[in-house]
């Protein structure tokens, strides 16, 4: 002041203090901008780990539902034999198996984790957040409905068939068959098998005419007929609640987003590899001619092998373990569900158990139409890797 320097002064302290707020600034803008990456970042696993949860559940939930849907088709086979005069020949395969009830959970810790801890701010989309949410709601409402159903139809029919069936309906025949194949089980060295090694009778043994003439019989069995198709229905609404939250994920993700809009118009939503291409284009090879086809599918495809003759199940089996060097039965591959998916549209009432073995085996089913599901199976797997 005394050198009349005030303004030069002023200026510079002012110049001063616009760089420390401009370096302020420049800091908070770089540490928003890591801030922003960070949350990205954390966005994206969260994304690809709601993926892999939803992923792991639509395996499990076609399986279950085509289990549920199969028992269900067995339960009817007894319903329809009560329309009949004479009880078909095969009719015993279908009375009570031993079937089960199962309430499945798809894999929801990630989404509940997001939910309950507050933390679903991660996500950027408002819309993805309500449908997680959406999600997860409506599953919890049909596995109440599932489990209302296995209380309402399955306990009912399970106490009716325990009450008019006290023992099972099978010859002493079949049971020693049976026995002598178990030999070899870790129950039979142990001493714990429940039957002897050979038996003389059968216990209180149901006869077959009789229990299709029993009121109770009948309303067992449409009780587990009713559990087993509506219990697949849900399973089935859930699956389709699942892809669609799937799709939605894919366009969300880095990662899958080019697959959201193949996904979205498709109708089995599976995500292939180069590998699921190569074991059907083996498989087709396999199968090259109607000589190395085996219309009597058993499981068993040792004798497929030795003889080179594939029923569609083993010729699969056989060109996933060449590619890979494993046969993934739980859950199948995606290359497998594909043409699960396709056999679909060439049932034609031909399953009741076993998808594969039940339409390989069947006497509708040609070689021609073996070749096409086994064509469009690798046509659209074709489609989404190109």
């Amino acid at each position: 002041m005394e050198k009349n320097k005030t303004g030069k002064y002023l200026k510079y302290a002012i110049g001063e203090i616009a760089l420390v707020m401009i370096g302020i600034l420049l800091a908070l803008q770089v540490n928003e901008w890591n801030n922003e990456r960070n949350r990205k970042k954390a966005e994206q696993d969260v994304i690809e780990q709601l993926i892999a949860d939803l992923s792991k559940s639509q395996h499990e939930l076609e399986s279950i539902s085509r289990r549920t849907k199969g028992e269900a088709r067995e339960r009817a086979q007894v319903i329809q034999a009560l329309w009949k005069d004479e009880l078909p020949d095969d009719i015993g395969n279908y009375v009570w198996g031993g079937a089960g009830s199962t309430v499945y959970s798809p894999v929801l810790g990630t989404a509940q984790s997001l939910i309950n801890s507050g933390r679903m701010d991660v996500l950027s989309s408002k819309e993805l957040k309500n449908d997680i949410v959406a999600y997860v709601e409506a599953v919890g409402y049909t596995l109440k409905d599932i489990k209302r159903y296995e209380e309402t139809y399955y306990r009912t029919g399970v106490e009716l068939i325990r009450e008019v069936m006290p023992g099972p309906h099978q010859s002493k025949e079949y049971f020693n068959a049976r026995n002598e194949a178990s030999k070899k089980s870790y129950l039979y060295r142990e001493n714990l098998n429940s039957r002897p090694a050979e038996i003389d009778k059968v216990p209180f043994q149901t006869n077959l005419e009789q229990l299709f003439e029993n009121q109770k019989f009948s309303t067992a069995y449409r009780n587990l007929y009713l559990y087993h198709r509506n219990t697949g229905f849900k399973y089935g609404d859930i699956l389709d609640e699942t892809n669609a939250l799937l799709v939605k994920l894919y366009r969300a993700s880095n990662k899958y987003s080019d697959l959201a809009e193949q996904l979205e118009n498709s109708e089995h939503y599976l995500v292939f590899e180069p590998v699921d291409l190569e074991i059907l284009n083996r498989a087709d090879e396999l199968l090259s001619e109607h000589s190395k086809w085996n219309n009597n599918e058993d499981r068993e495809c040792e004798d497929d092998n030795t003889n080179e003759s594939y029923s569609l199940y083993c010729a699969l089996a056989k060109a996933s373990e060449e590619i890979i060097g494993e046969w993934d039965d739980e859950p199948y591959r995606p290359a497998i569900r594909m043409v699960l998916f396709t056999l679909k549209k060439y049932e034609n009432r031909r399953v009741v158990e076993s998808v594969f073995e039940d339409w390989n085996n069947h006497p509708d089913t040609i070689f021609e139409e073996l070749k096409i599901v086994l064509k469009e199976s690798i046509d659209e797997i074709k489609k989404q890797l190109n």
